[in-house]
């Protein structure tokens, strides 16, 4: 019975392994659009925005009001030359309405200027979310790496481990010195190191990529590797793609946004400079009892007013605020082109760079594969060697060691080509992770 139970057990405890899905790099990037708290931030920046974007509408409306007093006056008052005791109940109501006719074209130039935040805020929001993308991608090659360098590291300890028998036998049989042995366990340590060193960089890799996903910190998934062919694109005319890209980008419509909000804000603090023009209207009556009449319906006709008028307001001196803040919003106008030329910039470079890198990568991984067949070669070939003699343990651990490197290279050169690949992809309108 108890047989039968552990059977049952380790079933469950195989399937559920076996069953547990793994996450593609476009299920991380996905998820982290829908969680990742400074995504989410920035959405909330761009429906603030929106909202002032709304009224910066409904501000051109006419501004109407309604009001109404009351009260209940008891004591004594002055009737007719004669000190009395009177309480009485007393109200009024009151209808405005004002409109600017002029203020310099304020309010039209905030309509636009909250239009431009708008779309500043959308596009700094799609742009968080591409920098979310490409920071979780990174992330997520990372993890894979050191996943696969763990590997490799296992493979050079349990290989050292092997060797550490081997020659220990043939210490024992007088065919090896004894220094050989020792030679042999430094290497082993040597590769308990590099073990250690992968597992705690394989573990930063995933903390980072639990953070950026905004996942659990004791959370685990599984990763799976995308099959991406990497190609050599040696016909891309950066030039072009820059210009294409440029066109929709995110985070140079971002800028300009903000550059052209700047000019609209401007405009706005130049209206204060210009004499503004409101016109008014009311009505109001109220009810207030009087000696011979204290009929309600009587006295709300005939206590009824009625104002309609127009205002000027001229600025004269103010301290030289309006003059200042025109000034201000001048040198704030000026930075927000210089930001704008300088993102320009910074991605015709970046683009620039991440190209050559790919190319780069895509030579160096095409070669440490070749290298790596050699290597490979080498050291059977040096195993061989040394198991009759033939070469010391110095030697032998050349060839090893050089054979893990290559194999390092071959890993790193590989990632990072589809890294790039990848983000070229993006230049040229392919968001991935929204297929």
């Amino acid at each position: 019975m108890k047989r039968l139970v552990f059977v049952f057990l380790f079933s469950l405890i195989v399937i559920s392994v076996s069953g547990q899905q793994k996450w593609s790099l476009e299920d991380c990037i996905r998820y982290a659009v829908q969680n990742n708290l400074n995504v989410k931030q920035t959405r909330i920046e761009a429906d603030k925005a929106e909202q002032n974007y709304r009224q910066a509408k409904w501000n051109m409306m006419p501004s109407v009001g309604a009001s109404s007093s009351a009260g209940y006056s008891f004591g004594r008052t002055v009737v007719e030359g004669d000190l009395v005791n009177e309480s009485y109940f007393y109200n009024g109501y009151n209808l405005n309405a004002s409109l600017d006719l002029f203020n310099g074209f304020s309010l039209q130039n905030q309509v636009s200027y909250n239009r431009f935040r708008k779309e500043a805020a959308k596009n700094s929001n799609l742009n968080a979310i591409d920098l979310l993308a490409f920071k979780i991608m990174n992330s997520y090659y990372d993890v894979l790496y050191f996943e696969e360098l763990l590997q490799i590291s296992r493979k050079q300890k349990e290989l050292s481990q092997i060797i550490e028998r081997k020659t220990m036998v043939l210490v024992n049989a007088g065919l090896k010195a004894t220094t050989d042995i020792l030679e042999v366990r430094a290497d082993l340590e040597k590769d308990e190191l590099a073990c250690i060193q992968a597992e705690n960089k394989l573990e930063s890799a995933w903390i980072e990529l639990r953070k950026g996903m905004n996942l659990n910190p004791d959370s685990t998934i599984m990763l799976l590797k995308n099959a991406y062919a990497i190609v050599d694109d040696n016909n891309i005319d950066i030039k072009s793609l820059y210009k294409s890209y440029s066109s929709w980008s995110p985070q140079l419509k971002s800028y300009e946004n903000d550059w052209m909000a700047s000019r609209k804000n401007l405009s706005i603090q130049r209206a204060s400079l210009y004499p503004s023009l409101e016109t008014a209207a009311s009505y109001g009556t109220y009810y207030y009892p009087v000696a011979g009449n204290r009929d309600f319906g009587y006295q709300f006709k005939a206590n009824q007013n009625e104002y309609v008028g127009m205002s000027l307001n001229i600025p004269v001196f103010r301290r030289n605020t309006n003059i200042t803040r025109v000034k201000l919003a001048k040198l704030e106008n000026e930075s927000a082109k210089t930001r704008l030329d300088q993102a320009k910039q910074d991605l015709m470079y970046e683009m620039i760079t991440n190209y050559n890198d790919l190319k780069a990568s895509f030579s160096e991984f095409t070669q440490a594969r070749k290298q790596l067949e050699a290597d490979t070669l080498a050291f059977r070939a040096a195993e061989k060697k040394y198991d009759q003699g033939m070469i010391n343990i110095v030697d032998f651990y050349t060839v090893k060691n050089r054979m893990a490197n290559t194999a390092g290279q071959v890993l790193r050169s590989e990632l990072t080509a589809e890294v790039k690949k990848r983000i070229i992809d993006f230049y040229q309108g392919n968001r991935f992770w929204e297929k």
